[in-house]
């Protein structure tokens, strides 16, 4: 099997000259050097890269941007590695309207969980890679298998299903599967960590190595490409876009499922205020969408998690979270981070269509697109990526 192991990267920065010193090109750097462990060396690394400029008019800064990265990334001493930035993606926008997808394209980006994930996929498909499988840029590999284990079993059937997918756990930095509590107390009633490591537990003490899942971490994932040639991530859900691919993976008629010995170190940066209040408002717009896709996805069991936030309870959660996390900032004094947080009930009262149908749109120009691609390539765009 081809296999492409893809690594989105973000790198927030106002000029050029910042990019050598940002955390999110630290991390990716050891993420990269981490790969060098592996036995299996015959993969393709695949780089999405989006630079989150914080000025206006920063396309012509792309190109200046793109060389330093190579530059950076050259020293790790990198073997069959593409990396596809902002500068690229113009091209692949213009390969997909003169193919007449014109509602297609604007979703192609790499900003967005989703989307640079699906940009990700389309260029393992113009590799005609057989598996694709995501690490994030926070984590390290330590197992020499680890692209044994994640390929075993893949498009074999597993319990009278055929498994085109599969995820795998995050392993902290002290060795565990758990994740640790977080003592915030305006959070009891939004309590993440509790309803996911419930789910950890069952598969965990599942007899079974593969074990079915009500979600799936998109920083360890892999996914075989007669899945991921058919399925996208949705690019209109603005967080937790990976169970939300199982949730649009399993209503199409095909199963993942989640490996215990697969597993990644996950070393994350310390999550700060302005973190709370934006995972919290991606959290409400998150599920008020998955809601609505779920009251269609009647065949896939969603509990504990992500299915506790996804009933009507939902509505008086998020406007009690809100204004809990709202006074813990007018506390410390941030009045803005306060009417920030205040101003998330909102979301609830918008007029939301249809998410499952809206969808739905999307794969069906993604299925066409997809064979395009694996038809007609996509060398000229691919000729000046490669490192």
């Amino acid at each position: 099997m081809k296999k492409a192991i893809i690594i989105p990267i973000y790198l927030r920065l106002s000029e050029p000259k910042e990019l050598p010193y940002l955390e999110g090109l630290r991390l990716a750097k050891r993420a990269i050097e981490s790969l060098k462990i592996l036995e299996d060396q015959d993969f393709t690394l695949i780089l999405p890269v989006c630079f989150d400029l914080m000025v206006e008019d920063g396309e012509v800064l792309f190109i200046e941007m793109d060389r330093l990265l190579r530059m950076e990334l050259k020293i790790l001493g990198l073997e069959k590695t593409l990396i596809f930035s902002s500068q690229h993606l113009g091209h692949l926008r213009a390969y997909l309207e003169q193919r007449d997808f014109k509602n297609f394209y604007s979703l192609i980006d790499l900003k967005g969980f989703s989307k640079i994930r699906n940009t990700g996929l389309l260029l393992a498909q113009a590799l005609s890679m057989d598996v694709a499988i995501f690490i994030d840029n926070d984590e390290v590999i330590e197992n020499p298998n680890y692209l044994k284990v994640a390929c075993e079993y893949l498009n074999q059937r597993w319990d009278g299903k055929l498994m085109t997918g599969k995820g795998g756990f995050y392993v902290n930095p002290n060795g565990t599967i758990l994740l640790p509590s977080q003592r915030l107390w305006w959070r009891f009633l939004w309590n993440k960590t509790k309803w996911m490591n419930q789910v950890w537990r069952k598969i965990l003490y599942s007899k079974n190595r593969l074990v079915p899942s009500p979600m799936l971490l998109g920083g360890n994932l892999v996914l075989h490409r007669y899945l991921f040639s058919s399925v996208p991530f949705d690019p209109y859900i603005p967080r937790g876009e990976d169970t939300d691919y199982l949730i649009n993976a399993g209503q199409l008629g095909f199963s993942l499922f989640f490996d215990k010995e697969l597993r990644i170190k996950h070393l994350h940066p310390e999550r700060n205020e302005v973190y709370f209040q934006d995972e919290l408002k991606g959290d409400i717009e998150r599920f008020l969408y998955e809601r609505e896709k779920a009251k269609v996805a009647s065949n896939i069991d969603l509990r504990p998690y992500p299915g506790y936030f996804l009933k009507w309870t939902l509505y008086p959660k998020a406007i009690l979270t809100s204004l809990l996390l709202g006074l813990d900032y007018l506390a410390k004094r941030e009045w803005k981070k306060a009417g920030e947080c205040i101003a998330n009930i909102s979301l609830l009262f918008k007029e939301r269509q249809e998410g499952w149908l809206k969808y739905l749109k999307f794969r069906a120009d993604w299925e066409r697109v997809m064979g395009e691609i694996r038809r007609d390539g996509m060398n000229e765009i691919l000729e000046g990526c490669w490192i």
